[in-house]
């Protein structure tokens, strides 16, 4: 599938949930490990992947290679049963146990705390004009 940036579509992308996203650019070290660093995206974003497969082996004729990207994460909307769906937190961490957790936070610890500053910079309020939803013509 590829992606036509030029043409947006007249209803959507939708609002998003309020919070802190990810930032834009190189979120690999996100990537690397399955652990509570996420890369935290919204509606219209995207997390866009290269890499050279030249140091494979070449394919038998008639062969055709397939690549699958197994990612480990979670996913929250804005539906009605959703835990606080209009926000991005409480951010989901490994020893959880359940969401919505009690009595628990994400850690707090320098690691956790310096992943939030460093990548966790982008402030949505939920509220952005422009694209979001789509406006009826007044009749």
């Amino acid at each position: 599938m590829e992606y036509i940036y030029e043409k947006v579509s007249a209803t959507g992308p939708y609002t998003r949930p309020a919070g802190a996203y990810t930032r834009y650019g190189d979120v690999r070290p996100l990537l690397n490990a399955s652990d509570d660093k996420f890369a935290v995206f919204g509606s219209g974003d995207e997390v866009a992947l290269d890499f050279d497969p030249g140091a494979l082996p070449a394919l038998p004729s008639g062969w055709v290679r397939d690549y699958f990207f197994a990612a480990h994460g979670y996913e929250k909307d804005m539906d009605f049963y959703a835990y606080r769906g209009e926000t991005v937190e409480p951010l989901p961490f490994r020893d959880m146990g359940t969401y919505p957790y009690s009595g628990k936070s994400f850690p707090t610890d320098t690691e956790h705390l310096n992943y939030l500053l460093e990548y966790n910079t982008r402030f949505m309020s939920g509220n952005e004009t422009g694209g979001y939803w789509f406006r009826y013509p007044q009749k």
